[in-house]
Order: structure tokens, then sequence, then C-alpha cells
């Protein structure tokens, strides 16, 4: 037993002092999205949005002297339609606790803080894996959702313009695919998103093979530069890399989350905003959503049968694609596989 001096033991000794405790809960769950802070927002005054495509364009014909002409009639639109969706979280405030527990934490800060960064989290992921394209869907397309894939996709009319099948497991992308990317996103793309691991398989390449990407450069160049708050940022082709970790390793040839997060599989989006009526990606907001602070907030002072009140977190939110031409994807990616020219 030590010998503390006067008390029998280091447990008598205890009770005559208390720890300190640090205000606030640090973060275990550190996420990086980045698609919610660089989207446009439309702001929207009803409970839908309507857009029109291009489907079949007019055509001219040449004709002889005296030849007739005929009228032509052969113009189609593809018409769009997105819903508003809602996202919510409420939590019940007990009084007591709140009017008792504020040393060193505030009771109601904290469980402020963690509903703001639930609900966040919840629209970074449905930007990426939601679905929803009816009415009737309680979540909106992302991502995943907004470009179609199939076996096969090869950038092309024939298969799909917007789409490139890599190949699956053992199948790395390739610079020249990274540049069909590019081109397949029209005029051009804002942004590059993919998984962290597949972004730091392509530093790495750009880092320890440089003389062989120099060598390259007729096909791509891949650099790396400081944004405006000092952080490197990788770009390809002049295009921002940007990495998202809400985007997951997904199922060869239908996307979505693989179940295991295992599958060694990723995908790689270009992604252009803007507006919707210039063809670009936008965020569709409602009501008060979007502004500042990003979500509605309601307290509810009093529950029926309890000492306590609650308070809801609510934003009303889709996500609207102007023009196919604005995302391009190249799926079924070994994601850490030697990357080729």
């Amino acid at each position: 037993m030590a010998i503390v001096g006067n008390f029998s033991s280091l447990s008598e000794l205890r009770k005559l002092v208390i720890s300190e405790m640090i205000a606030g809960v640090i973060e275990e769950v550190i996420e990086v999205g980045q698609l919610l802070p660089v989207m446009p927002i439309v702001q929207l005054n009803s409970r839908s949005l309507i857009y029109n495509r291009e489907n079949v364009l007019p055509s001219a014909a040449w004709y002889d002297i005296h030849q007739q002409i005929p009228w032509k009639a052969d113009v189609t639109l593809t018409q769009k339609e997105v819903w508003l969706k809602r996202a919510i979280r409420q939590d019940i405030l007990d009084e007591f606790v709140m009017q008792t527990y504020q040393d060193p934490n505030d009771y109601r800060t904290e469980i402020m803080k963690s509903l703001i960064k639930g609900v966040m989290r919840t629209i970074e992921d449905t930007l990426v894996y939601g679905s929803g394209s009816t009415e009737a869907s309680i979540e909106f397309d992302g991502l995943d959702k907004l470009i179609s894939i199939a076996d096969g996709d090869d950038f092309t009319s024939a298969t799909n313009l917007q789409s490139k099948d890599m190949g699956g497991s053992t199948s790395p992308v390739t610079f020249r695919e990274l540049r069909r990317l590019v081109n397949a996103v029209r005029p051009r793309a804002s942004i590059l998103l993919m998984t962290r691991t597949m972004r730091d398989t392509l530093a790495a390449v750009a880092f320890e093979k440089g003389i062989v990407l120099s060598s390259a450069n007729v096909i791509a160049t891949s650099t790396h530069t400081p944004d405006q708050f000092g952080k490197m940022v990788d770009f390809f082709d002049g295009i921002p890399i940007v990495i998202s970790d809400y985007l997951l390793q997904e199922n060869d040839n239908t996307g979505g989350k693989d179940s295991g997060n295992d599958s060694g599989m990723s995908s790689i989006y270009g992604i252009r905003f803007g507006p919707i009526v210039d063809g670009g990606l936008s965020l569709v907001v409602g009501g008060t959503t979007g502004g500042t602070p990003f979500f509605k907030m309601k307290e509810i002072p009093d529950l029926e049968d309890y000492d306590a009140g609650g308070i809801r977190l609510t934003a009303y939110a889709t996500c609207a694609l102007g023009s196919t031409r604005a995302l391009g994807r190249i799926h079924s990616i070994d994601e850490d596989g030697t990357i080729v020219g």
C-alpha cells in the first residue's frame, strides 16, 4: 500500500480532490464531404422544379433551284422534374438536465452541435448514394443514380456517352481513361470526385514517377498547388481533385455501396457545377434551407407528460442535374492498382 502521508490510503486522499474536464466533445468521426460547400444553390418556392432538356434538334437540308422545300416539325424535348425532400432529426431536451448539468458543458449546446453534424452527414451521403426519382420517394437521386452504369460502358453513344466500365477488381484506372472522362463532361468539369485511396494512388504516381508523367503530357498532366487557405490541392489536367469520405467501395457494374465496403472497386466522377439553366449540377432547396444557418431549427417548448422540450433540425433539399453532359463517371475501378498510361 502506498504511503501518502496523513491519510490511510490513496482513495481517502482522492475524496479531497476532483478531476478537471475539458469542455466540449472531441471529434472522432472526422469525414470530408466537400460537395455541399461547393454546390450552387437554387431557392425553390414550390414542391417541385421542372426543366426541359434538348432531345431532337432541328436540322436543315440543301436544296436545288426551284426544288420544293418541305415544312418540318420534328423537335422534341425531355422534361425532368425533381421534388424537394426532407431530412429531419429531433431530440428531447430534458428540462432538469438543462437546468442542472451546466459545468463544464452546456447540455443544449452539445446536443445542437451533434444534431447539425448528424444531419450534414446524412445530406452528404445522400448527395452520393441517394435513391429516389419520384414524388413518392423519401430521398432524392444522388450521383450514383443520376448517371446509369452497366457492363461494357465505354464513353460512346452505342454504350453510354457519360460512363466507362473500367473492368472490375483487377482493372486500375489509366490516364487515357481519365482524359476521356474529362472530355465526356461538357464543356468542362468543375471537379474530379474520388475516394481518398484513389487520390492517394494518383498522388503517388505524380510524386514518385514524375518523369513518366511529364513524358505523358500529350495525354494529361497531374499537378498539385496550394488553395486559398494554403492546403495542397491535387489537379488532373487543370481540374481540382476532390475527395469524399462518403464515396465508398462499390459493386461491380451496378454501383451503390458495397455491403462490406471491401470490394476494392470505386468510381471517379467528373462534375460540372452551375445553374440548372446552363446545364450544371445544383442543390435545390426550399423554405429557409440554405441560408445562414443552413437548417431550419424549431424549438418545441413542452412535451406532454414530460418535464422536457425538444429541438428539431430540418432541411428541404434535392439535387438537380441540368444536362446529362454535366456528369461523367468511370466505374468498377481497382482503386489501388498500378496506374499506367
